[in-house]
């Protein structure tokens, strides 16, 4: 082994001559020895161009002196070796040395050795480039105009020179690329209307990870009608999760990734350098493709001054909403299925024998939710199998496997954009996956978990925000219905605000709960689509951790329960589809439930044959029933703050009850009652509720009628009864209610007038009556309130101009809408 003369090659060759030596001469070490003469050999080279570039860098031999020591210390240790005979202890602690000098021998000339290199490879590049800076300058000052000007043209043949030096490349294209012709065409319309009228367009493709976005771009940079509009003007750079700026634009300039990157003084060197590229090339059109970009400051970095006549099209994830947003919608049931066929069957049309039929290839699909990454995953995962592998396949999905578990392709797309979210976005998410599949998720249900679980203001702002989060990082869909809809009043910010969630989502949501063993988790999602209970909950017999608890049921569940200990329960989600229904057993012995969400899918409301046993639940603050035969064992729960009630049979629970029974809902601040058909007078016995802050009574046909003892109700500050058809007249008494700033009455057609002394409402700040048309005079009274503002049509509105103290706000009434309505009432 020739090494040129060097104290840290010197060292080597003697360590080297040493090993031979010693593993030639014994037995005892033979293994480990010849393991290291073999790692000595392999970065001889190493050392050899160490030495070679030291010596032509004049760089100090100190450098390496503490590895020569290293190198010393192990050569006394093989001579130590060589005198070892058969003594057990001695072989042990000298063979675990000469392993442990291994692997520093390794490392150092993988790390230590090769990053002296590089160090010193970059600082005679430095004396290189600024040599080329001096020789650059004078032959710019060396050019003619004539010569500038033609470097510059954006069409003229040299252009294509400058793009092999600048510029982001555009990615190739796979050919035979299917399924994306329609959002294709649809994005192309989008980006070359209005060219050149805004300073400055951008415009976010956002979708869910594994949608197809990169590839949707990229088809669009190579499309023919693209390349005429912009012609050599299209750029494209990947941003990915943690940009780093001076990269990105250092690639602009320098795309090859062989050759040194060019050299910035900073970010705003950088920045600059990357204006005047595009300040340059603004004279024509230009696409400028920014993939996976994870937040908006990126793009204001990027491109902080105004260019007339630039498109950037970005990538995301994440909806950016100061910027036009293209959204990426998922695809139909056709494309779908031709995506899926062209991954799943080889080219030319020819399937595996047996032939697959195109009932299991549409079963499939169906279980591959239509998401574009999965379609291809899986269709791979079975190309050229048989008709057994299929079924195999099918099998485990509808058994409850997810895809995530078969296929960690899509996990891992997926799973980025959870890792992205902050701690408690992520912590939102997971509980999104504790509801059913294909169901709306009322936002007011987070937002009771949500407060509880991680403080959560009561208005809703809080959960709207974390929703509005997650929406715009396509994790959950908000479905659009009225969120800004000023037409009726609302008891928070979450009232009436639905979201759904991809199946594929979800299914990443429950993969991540169960990371951690059932006993352990603190989410536990339990599914009994048939008779009993999943043989994974039945053979627990240890306390689960629990703090959430989700059971979905099917309508042929038996209601038998297993003995389950969920003695740290807090939050209860129960959807099922029974008729009638046992709850389990183990609810009574939890005195930390906190809040309980039932919802019944099926078609008749659900009888519990056992309700009194949430009674033990003396700590329960919030309740909200779906579909629901209530038992008037929902009385018993005297620590309620929070009650609602939808699509209910209610009318039996409060009939025997009269008006001077003492408050069976002390605590009771917000009370909910919707789509209730049996509710025909508001129950007196709730006026004694001197808490209660909040009341909305909407979508109630039969609700006629009040008592008077609803003045008593001295905290209310809003009151709704938006829809009650059959409510003709409003309790006298609500003069008193000195604290109420909202009220609405939208849409109670029978009503025939407002309360007479209704001005003395010193804090009302907002009715809603919308679609009031019975009303039609108001009391002279109405003059005396505080300014007001009225949101009405304006059928309504007449009748409120001629007071000085109210403001209007006209509502268009939908004539079909109205219609409707009078058809139902």
């Amino acid at each position: 082994m020739a090494l040129l003369q060097d104290p840290l090659s010197e060292s080597i060759s003697s360590l080297f001559k040493t090993v031979i030596y010693v593993a030639e001469t014994t037995a005892e070490f033979k293994p480990q020895l010849e393991e290291l003469r073999a790692t000595l050999q392999r970065i001889t080279p190493i050392i050899e161009e160490t030495v070679k570039l030291k010596r032509e860098l004049d760089h100090s031999e100190l450098e390496c002196k503490m590895f020569i020591d290293e190198v010393q210390k192990a050569e006394e240790l093989i001579i130590r070796c060589s005198k070892v005979k058969r003594d057990p202890t001695k072989m042990f602690l000298y063979s675990r040395e000469l392993k442990n000098f291994k692997i520093k021998l390794v490392n150092f000339f993988q790390v230590g050795v090769q990053a002296i290199q590089i160090r010193d490879i970059m600082q005679t590049l430095a004396v290189v480039n600024d040599i080329k800076s001096k020789v650059d300058r004078m032959y710019v000052d060396s050019r003619d105009s004539k010569h500038r000007t033609r470097l510059v043209g954006s069409h003229s043949g040299s252009e294509s020179v400058e793009r092999k030096k600048y510029g982001w490349q555009v990615p190739g294209l796979q050919s035979g690329i299917v399924a994306f012709d329609e959002p294709l065409e649809k994005l192309k319309a989008e980006v070359v209307s209005d060219i050149g009228i805004d300073d400055r367009l951008v415009l976010v493709v956002e979708a869910p990870g594994g949608c197809g976005k990169t590839t949707l771009v990229k088809m669009l940079c190579h499309d023919a009608e693209i390349r005429e509009k912009f012609g050599e003007n299209i750029f494209y750079v990947t941003v990915s999760e943690t940009p780093d700026l001076m990269v990105i634009v250092s690639d602009l300039f320098n795309p090859n990734p062989s050759t040194p990157r060019l050299q910035f003084q900073g970010k705003e060197d950088a920045k600059i350098k990357l204006d005047n590229f595009l300040n340059k090339k603004a004279s024509d059109p230009m696409l400028l493709v920014l993939d996976d970009v994870w937040s908006a400051s990126f793009i204001e970095e990027l491109f902080p001054s105004k260019i007339r006549g630039h498109k950037i099209l970005v990538t995301s994830r994440t909806a950016f909403p100061t910027y036009k947003t293209f959204r990426f919608e998922p695809l139909n049931e056709e494309d779908a299925k031709t995506l899926f066929c062209d991954s799943a069957f080889t080219k030319g049309g020819s399937r595996p024998s047996p032939t697959i039929s195109d009932h299991v290839v549409n079963q499939m699909v169906h279980w591959c939710k239509k998401h574009p990454l999965t379609l291809l995953v899986v269709g791979r995962s079975l190309n050229g199998k048989n008709e057994l592998a299929w079924k195999s396949m099918l099998g485990k999905l509808s058994q409850g496997r997810l895809v995530l578990d078969l296929h960690k392709d899509v996990l891992i797309g997926l799973e980025r954009s959870f890792d992205a979210l902050d701690d408690e976005f992520k912590e939102c998410f997971l509980d999104l996956g504790l509801f059913p599949e294909d169901q709306r998720i009322p936002v007011s249900t987070l937002l009771n978990m949500w407060v509880h679980l991680y403080n959560h203001d009561d208005d809703g702002v809080d959960t709207m925000d974390t929703i509005l989060e997650l929406s715009y990082r396509n994790l959950v869909d908000l479905m659009a219905k009225g969120f800004r809809n000023d037409s009726g009043a609302r008891v928070n910010y979450c009232d009436q605000q639905f979201v759904t969630q991809h199946d594929l989502l979800r299914e990443l949501a429950i993969y991540l709960n169960n990371k951690l063993p059932l006993p352990q988790r603190s989410r536990l999602f339990i599914d009994a689509p048939g008779e009993d209970l999943p043989a994974s909950i039945v053979k627990i017999q240890e306390a689960m951790q629990a703090r959430i608890l989700s059971i979905s049921t099917g309508e042929s569940f038996s209601s038998r329960w297993c003995d389950m200990k969920v003695p740290d329960l807090e939050v209860l989600i129960l959807n099922l589809m029974s008729k009638t229904y046992t709850l389990p057993h183990f609810l009574a012995a939890n005195p930390k439930l906190k809040i309980v969400n039932i919802t019944n899918n099926g078609l008749y409301p659900t009888e519990f044959s056992n309700f009194d046993f949430l009674g033990a639940s003396y700590n329960l603050t919030r309740i909200r029933l779906e579909r629901v035969d209530i038992s008037p064992a929902i009385l018993s729960l005297i620590s309620l703050q929070k009650v609602s009630l939808i699509m209910c049979k209610i009318g039996n629970t409060f009939k025997n009850l009269i008006t001077k029974t003492p408050n069976i809902w002390p605590q009771l601040v917000e009370l909910e009652i919707d789509y209730c058909q049996d509710l025909v007078k508001f129950p007196g016995t709730l006026c004694n509720s001197v808490h209660l802050k909040k009341i909305s009574i909407t979508n109630c046909n039969e609700m006629c009628g009040f008592s008077e003892e609803f003045g008593d109700l001295i905290n209310l500050e809003m009151l709704g009864l938006r829809s009650c058809m059959k409510l003709k007249k409003l309790p006298e008494s609500i003069w008193r209610l000195k604290n109420l700033s909202v009220f609405d009455i939208s849409d109670c057609l029978s009503l025939s007038g407002l309360p007479e002394k209704m001005g003395k409402l010193g804090c009302l700040r907002k009715i809603y009556m919308k679609g009031c048309s019975g009303v039609h005079e108001l009391p002279e009274s109405v003059g005396e309130l505080s300014h007001v503002r009225v949101v009405c049509n304006e059928e309504v509105a007449c009748k409120w101009r001629e007071y000085s103290n109210v403001e209007i706000d006209l509502v268009e009434e939908d004539p079909l809408e109205t219609l409707k309505r009078i058809l139902s009432f």
